[in-house]
C-alpha cells in the first residue's frame, strides 16, 4: 500500500491489527509488526493496547459501532472475542504483540539464540558514545602498531586523506569502510592488491599507468594530421601570436611518449582555452574553414586524455584510503567482538543469516513458541536491503508448497511512500520496497499457477496494491505546493515508478513561504547590526563569524512570524481571521548548521515560543563550550589556552581588555601560577573563584560539579543566558543529561568524561515535534509531515535565503 505523509497509514496498519486479532483462527504470536523508526513502533503500540483496553469495559452499542469503523464484525461473538484480547494479547509470549523496529526485532532474536548466531556470552548492542569511543581505540592502536612495526603505507594513507579532507573526514571514511562489511568479508571480498579490481570498476585496465594515458597521445591516435594542417595556416597568418603557436606546435610534435604528456597543458595556453575550449582565432578561420573543426579534434584529444588522468589520480587516491579502510575495518571487527558488541548492521546481517538457515527455522519457532503468519510492515520504503533479507527469510515459506500450517491464511501487509525516501545515507531506496512488491508478487503468481495447475480447489490469491488519497494532517494549500513542486522536478527525476496522484489534503487554510537569496549590501554593511543582542557588561555581541546575509535571513525570518503572531492576523479561523500561534509554524532549512540555531535565538529574542532544533551537535553551542573549559580546568589547571577561554567566558567574565592587560607572562611561566603571583583586585577574585572549583573537583562527580557550576556560587546557568539568550538553556541541559548518561554507564571521573564527551560528541536527535505551542524549527529529513498550516522554507535553493 502506498501512502503520503498524513494519510492515516498508522490508523490503517493498527486497524488491520486488531482486525486479524478479532479473527478467531489467529492468535496474538502470529502476528509482527516491523516499523523503521522507535517512535513508529511505540505509536502503533500505544493505538493497539488503548483500544483493546478501551474494549473491555465498552457497552455493546459503542463497541458495535467501533467494531464497523474498522471494518470488523459486529455480532456479539466478535464482541465478546473483542473483549478478552486485551488479556488475551497480555498473555501471549514475551509479554504482548511483537511490534518492534526491524533492530529491535533482530536483536530479540539473537537474544533467544546467542549460541546457533554465534554469540559470546552478554553480547549487546553497542551505544553510540561506546560506538565512537571504540572507533577511536582502534584507530590509535591501529597507528600505534603500525609505526612499532614499520608498516609506512598505513601512515602515508593517514597522511595523504588528513592532507587533503580533514581529520573528521577521515573518522567517517573508516566507519563507512567498518559498515561495509560484506566488502572485505565473505564472498566476493575484496582481498589485496586492491588497486587492479579498482581500476576495473572504475573501467580502466587494470595495470593501468602513466604509460596508459600516454598511449592516447600517440600520433596514430592523437590528431597530430590536424596540427600539422593548423601549424601551415599559422605560418601563413604570420603573426606574433600565430608564430607562437606554431613553434609550439612544432616542439610538442617532436616530443614522444610521457614527455608529451608533461607538455600536454601548453595547448590550453595557446589553441585552447584554459577550459579546455578552443580559442577563437578568426584570421586561421578565414584562411582556412576547416581550422575550427581541427581546434574541435585537438580538444576533444585534449580531454580524453585529462579523463584518463583523473581517474588515474582518483585511483591513486582511492587505492590507499581503501585498503585503511579494509584493514580498520578488520580490525574493527575483532575489537566488537572482544568487547562483545553490536552495531546495528551486525543486528541485521546476523539475524537475516540466522533466519535464512534452513536447518533453524523449525528449531526457532519451537523454541520461541511461536510463528508468524502475518506480518505487517510500516514505512517500508525506508527499509534497505540486508533489512529486506529478513522480512523475506521470515515469509519464505508463505510460498512454499502448502507452507507449515496448510491452508490457513498467512499474510503480509507492507505501506511506504515513495517520496518519504530520506534515509538513503544509510543504504535504503525506494527501489528497496519496488523489488520486494515484485518478490512477493511473482510468489503468489507462481503459487496461484500451481494451485490452478493441479486443480486444486484452492482460492487464488494475488498481490493487491492500493493507494491512500487523502491527507488529514495538511493543510490543501501546502499539498498543492508539494504537487506543483513534483510537477517541476518532474517525477522520473525523483526516482517515482510512476506519476503519482495528486494530494489531497484538509480544507484548512495553509501557506508555504519560499525566501529568496540574500546578499549583503557591502563589504562593510552590517544592515542587522541593531538586532544584536548585548551582554550584561553592555558589550555588543560577536556575531562575525556567521555570515551576514544568515544574520539577515534570520532576523526577517523572526520578524515575519512575531508580526503573524501579532500585528498581521491572517490564519482563518470561524468568524474571520485570527493571529497565527506559534503551533501554527514550522520552519524547514536544509541542513543543520547555524542558520537553524540562529533562527531559533531570534525567535527568543522576539518572545516568540520555539521548541529549537530537531538535532544538537553537543559541542558546538557556546554554552557547552563554556562549561566544559571549566570542567577542563579542574581536571588540568595548567592547560594555558583553556583557562584564557574560561577567563573569557561569561562563567568568570573577564573582557578583551583584561586578557590583553593580566595575561602576558615571562617566558615558561604557566597562566595559572602567573595569575597566582598577580595582586590586582580583578586577578585575586578571579583566582579565589578558581580555587573554589579546584577544591571541590577531586571529591564531586561530573554532574554535581555542573550543578554547582550552574546554580552555585558561580550563577552559571544565570550568566550564560544573560550573555547568549535563553536558547542557550536547551543545551545546558543536555549537557547535564549527557553527564548522567556517562555516570550510569561509567565509575565517575572528571578526567574520564571529559575524554567520554570528548570521544562521543556528535549529533543528539531531539524531539521539537512534540511541540503544540511552539513553533519548530526542523531540516527537512527531520519533519515528520508538513502538519503545519504555515510551512516556512528557509533555504529553499541552497543558498541564504530572504523573506518574501
Amino acid at each position: 500500500m502506498g501512502a503520503s505523509a498524513g494519510n492515516g497509514k498508522t490508523q490503517v496498519l493498527s486497524a488491520r491489527v486488531l482486525r486479524l486479532l478479532l479473527d478467531k483462527d489467529t492468535d496474538p504470536s502470529q502476528i509482527l509488526c516491523l516499523t523503521f523508526t522507535k517512535a513508529g513502533a511505540a505509536e502503533m503500540a500505544v493505538r493497539i493496547n488503548q483500544v483493546l483496553a478501551r474494549w473491555v469495559r465498552m457497552d455493546s452499542t459503542t463497541l458495535a459501532k467501533e467494531l464497523g469503523h474498522i471494518g470488523a464484525d459486529i455480532g456479539p461473538e466478535a464482541q465478546t472475542r473483542a473483549r478478552t484480547l486485551f488479556a488475551s494479547v497480555l498473555d501471549c509470549p514475551g509479554g504482548g504483540l511483537r511490534i518492534d523496529t526491524i533492530h529491535a526485532f533482530s536483536q530479540w532474536l539473537l537474544a533467544n539464540f546467542p549460541n546457533e548466531a554465534d554469540l559470546i556470552p552478554g553480547a549487546r548492542p553497542i551505544e553510540d558514545r561506546e560506538r565512537a569511543i571504540l572507533a577511536r581505540e582502534v584507530l590509535g592502536e591501529m597507528l600505534v602498531e603500525a609505526e612499532r612495526l614499520g608498516d609506512a603505507w598505513v601512515l602515508d594513507s593517514v597522511a595523504q586523506f588528513t592532507c587533503r579532507k580533514d581529520p573528521e573526514a577521515l573518522r567517517k571514511w573508516l566507519m563507512r569502510c567498518a559498515n561495509a562489511r560484506e566488502l572485505w568479508i565473505g564472498p566476493g571480498a575484496w582481498q589485496p592488491p586492491l588497486r587492479p579490481r579498482l581500476l576495473r570498476l572504475l573501467g580502466l585496465p587494470g595495470d593501468a599507468d602513466l604509460g596508459w594515458i600516454a598511449e592516447a597521445l600517440a600520433p596514430e591516435i592523437f590528431p597530430d594530421r590536424q596540427l600539422h594542417a593548423m601549424h601551415r595556416v599559422l605560418e601563413v597568418w604570420d603573426t606574433k601570436t600565430g608564430r607562437e603557436y606554431a613553434e609550439f606546435i612544432v616542439s610538442w610534435l617532436e616530443l614522444k611518449g610521457e614527455a608529451r604528456l608533461a607538455a600536454l597543458e601548453g595547448f590550453n595556453k595557446t589553441l585552447l582555452k584554459q577550459d579546455g575550449t578552443p580559442r577563437v582565432l578568426k584570421k586561421p578561420c578565414e584562411i582556412d574553414p576547416h581550422f575550427a573543426d581541427h581546434q574541435l579534434a585537438l580538444a576533444d584529444a585534449v580531454a580524453l586524455v585529462a579523463e584518463r588522468k583523473a581517474l588515474l589520480d582518483l585511483a591513486s587516491f582511492l587505492v590507499p584510503s581503501l585498503e585503511l579502510g579494509r584493514h580498520f575495518a578488520l580490525r574493527w571487527d575483532a575489537a566488537k567482538a572482544r568487547e562483545g558488541l553490536l552495531d546495528f548492521d551486525d543486528l541485521i546481517h546476523r539475524a537475516a543469516d540466522l533466519l535464512r538457515r534452513k536447518d533453524m527455522a523449525d528449531w526457532i519457532r519451537y523454541k520461541l513458541d511461536r510463528h508468524f503468519d502475518h506480518i505487517l510492515v510500516d514505512e517500508a520504503q525506508d527499509t534497505n536491503a540486508a533489512q529486506w533479507q529478513i522480512i523475506d527469510a521470515l515469509i519464505d515459506d508463505f510460498f512454499s508448497g502448502e507452507g507449515a500450517h496448510g491452508d490457513r491464511l498467512r499474510t503480509i501487509f507492507t505501506v511506504g511512500d515513495y517520496k518519504q525516501a530520506i534515509f538513503g545515507f544509510q543504504g535504503t531506496s525506494p527501489d528497496n520496497f519496488q523489488r520486494a512488491k515484485e518478490r512477493v508478487r511473482a510468489a503468489m503468481e507462481a503459487l496461484s499457477g500451481n494451485a490452478a495447475a493441479i486443480r486444486r480447489n484452492t482460492p487464488l490469491r494475488h498481490l493487491q496494491d492500493l493507494d491512500l488519497g487523502r491527507s488529514y494532517r495538511s493543510a490543501q494549500t501546502v499539498l498543492t505546493f508539494v504537487d506543483r513542486s513534483i510537477d517541476a522536478i518532474g517525477w522520473q527525476a525523483m526516482g517515482l515508478e510512476s506519476e503519482p496522484a495528486r494530494h489531497e489534503g484538509a480544507d484548512r487554510p495553509g501557506l508555504v513561504t519560499l525566501w529568496e537569496p540574500v546578499r549583503s549590501s557591502g563589504p562593510d554593511a552590517d544592515e542587522d547590526e541593531g538586532e544584536v543582542e548585548t551582554g550584561e557588561a553592555g558589550e555588543k555581541e560577536e556575531e562575525g563569524w556567521l555570515s551576514r546575509h544568515d544574520r539577515k535571513l534570520a532576523n526577517q525570518i523572526a520578524e515575519q512570524i512575531h508580526r503573524w503572531m501579532t500585528t498581521e492576523p491572517f490564519v482563518l479561523a470561524k468568524g474571520g481571521v485570527r493571529n497565527a500561534s506559534p503551533g501554527d509554524v514550522m520552519v524547514l532549512v536544509r541542513k543543520r548548521k547555524e542558520l537553524a540555531a540562529l533562527i531559533v535565538a531570534r525567535l527568543h529574542v522576539r518572545g516568540v515560543p520555539v521548541a529549537g532544533v530537531d538535532r544538537l551537535r553537543l559541542g558546538a553551542p557556546l554554552a557547552v563550550k563554556d562549561l566544559m573549559a571549566a570542567l577542563r580546568f579542574a581536571a588540568q589547571p595548567l592547560d594555558d589556552l583553556n583557562l584564557a577561554n574560561l577567563l573569557a567566558s561569561p562563567l568568570v567574565g573577564w573582557s578583551q581588555q583584561d586578557l590583553l592587560a593580566h595575561i602576558p607572562r615571562p617566558k615558561g611561566t604557566r597562566l595559572w601560577h602567573h595569575l597566582r603571583g598577580g595582586d590586582n583586585p580583578l586577578v585575586a577574585q578571579s583566582v579565589a573563584q578558581l580555587r573554589e572549583l579546584l577544591a571541590l573537583a577531586d571529591f564531586e562527580t561530573p554532574q554535581a560539579l555542573l550543578q554547582w557550576l550552574l546554580v552555585g556560587p558561580w550563577r552559571g546557568r544565570e550568566r550564560l543566558v544573560a550573555r547568549l539568550g535563553r536558547e542557550a538553556n536547551d543545551p545546558i541541559d543536555e549537557l547535564v543529561n549527557a553527564a548522567f548518561s556517562y555516570e550510569a554507564g561509567a565509575a565517575p571521573s572528571l578526567t574520564g568524561f571529559i575524554q567520554w564527551f570528548d570521544a562521543g560528541e556528535g549529533e543528539l536527535k531531539r524531539d521539537p515535534g512534540e511541540a503544540p505551542d511552539q513553533v519548530r524549527v526542523m531540516t527537512v529529513h527531520g519533519s515528520k509531515g508538513l502538519e503545519s498550516p504555515i510551512v516556512i522554507l528557509a533555504d529553499a535553493t541552497g543558498r541564504p535565503g530572504q523573506g518574501g
